[in-house]
C-alpha cells in the first residue's frame, strides 16, 4: 500500500506539466504561481487541522530561526515553482525534467560543500558523469539555466525544509502562509491593472491547483515513513521521466544528438548513484548488528 502511495505522488508529480498547459492562456506565470500559493495555502489549513499539526507550526512561531529557515524555504519553492510553470508554458518541458534528474546530483554537492560529507569513489565517478551531462547539454539547449535553477533551487529547498524540522505538510503551509501577503499584493495590482476577466473554467483551474499542489505531497508523506529510503530514491526518477515523455513526444520539442547524449550521462549518473545507494542499503540490512552491549554481566 505505501509503495503505490510513493508511486502515485511521483507520476501525479511526472504529469504536472498537463495540467499547467491548461493555464497557458494566462499569460503571466506568476498570477498562476499567485493563486498556486493562494489555494495550496487554503488546502494546508484544512489538512493540518485534520492532521492535528497545528502545535507544529505554534512552535515554529515561537523560535526567530526556525522562521527564517522557513521564509528562506519560502523563497527557494517559489522560485522552484515560477521557474517550472515558466518552462511550461515555454515549450521546456524537457529543459525541465533535466533539473529534476539532477536534483539528487545537486543536493550530494550541497551536502559536501555545506556539511563537509565525504563521497565513495562511485559517486564521485556519478558527480563526474553527470556534470559530463550538463556540459553536453549546454552545447545546444539555450535553456540550460531553467534545469540548473529547478536543481539548485529544490535541492537547497531540501537542505533548508531539513533545518526546520517541519513536517512535509506543516512545513509547506508556514511557507505558502508567508508567501501569501505578496502573492495577495500582486493579484491586487494584476486585477486593477488587467482589464480580462477570467471564465469560470479558467477559475476553477487556478483554485485547482491548490489540491493538485497538496495531494501528491500528502500521498509521499504518508509513504515516506515507510518505504526505505533507497526504493524512495529510485522511485523519484518516475516523475522526470514522464515530463521527459511528455516534452518530447507530446509537446514535440527539438531533441538533437547533444541533448541526448547529455541525458544519457546523466542516466548513467544516476543510475550508478542508485545502485550505489541501494547495495549500501542491501548490505546494512543484511550484516548482524551487535548486540554485546545488550549482553548481561557474567
Amino acid at each position: 500500500m505505501y509503495y503505490l502511495q510513493a508511486l502515485a505522488a511521483f507520476i501525479l508529480w511526472g504529469i504536472f506539466p498537463l495540467y499547467w498547459k491548461l493555464l497557458k492562456h494566462v499569460e503571466d506565470p506568476v498570477e498562476i504561481i499567485a493563486h498556486r500559493i493562494l489555494w495550496s495555502l487554503a488546502t494546508l489549513i484544512l489538512c493540518i487541522s485534520w492532521l492535528g499539526q497545528w502545535r507544529e507550526i505554534r512552535e515554529t512561531l515561537s523560535n526567530r530561526k526556525r522562521i527564517a529557515l522557513a521564509t528562506l524555504a519560502a523563497v527557494l519553492i517559489s522560485i522552484n515553482w515560477l521557474v517550472f510553470i515558466w518552462a511550461v508554458l515555454n515549450k521546456s518541458v524537457v529543459d525541465s525534467s533535466l533539473g529534476y534528474f539532477m536534483n539528487p546530483l545537486f543536493s550530494v554537492i550541497l551536502g559536501v560543500v555545506l556539511f563537509h560529507e565525504k563521497l565513495d569513489r562511485w559517486q564521485w565517478l556519478a558527480v563526474s558523469i553527470a556534470a559530463m551531462g550538463l556540459f553536453l547539454s549546454a552545447l545546444s539547449s539555450q535553456r540550460l539555466w531553467v534545469s540548473v535553477t529547478l536543481a539548485a533551487s529544490f535541492s537547497a529547498y531540501g537542505v533548508v525544509k531539513k533545518q526546520t524540522k517541519l513536517s512535509a505538510v506543516s512545513g509547506l503551509g508556514m511557507e505558502t502562509a508567508i508567501l501569501a501577503p505578496i502573492a495577495v499584493g500582486y493579484l491586487i495590482h494584476a486585477l486593477i491593472s488587467s482589464n480580462e476577466i477570467y471564465t469560470w473554467n479558467t477559475a476553477g483551474l487556478l483554485a485547482l491547483g491548490g489540491p493538485i499542489t497538496t495531494v501528491p505531497l500528502l500521498l509521499f508523506a504518508a509513504s515516506s515513513k515507510h518505504v526505505p529510503l533507497a526504493i524512495m530514491g529510485m522511485l523519484q526518477y518516475v516523475g522526470p521521466s514522464i515530463q521527459f515523455a511528455i516534452g518530447a513526444f507530446i509537446d514535440r520539442e527539438p531533441i538533437d544528438r547533444w541533448r541526448i547524449a547529455g541525458f544519457c550521462c546523466v542516466w548513467i549518473a544516476l543510475s550508478i548513484f542508485s545502485l550505489n545507494g541501494l547495495f549500501r542499503w542491501i548490505r546494512s540490512r543484511s550484516t548482524p548488528k551487535d548486540t554485546s552491549k545488550n549482553k548481561p554481566l557474567q
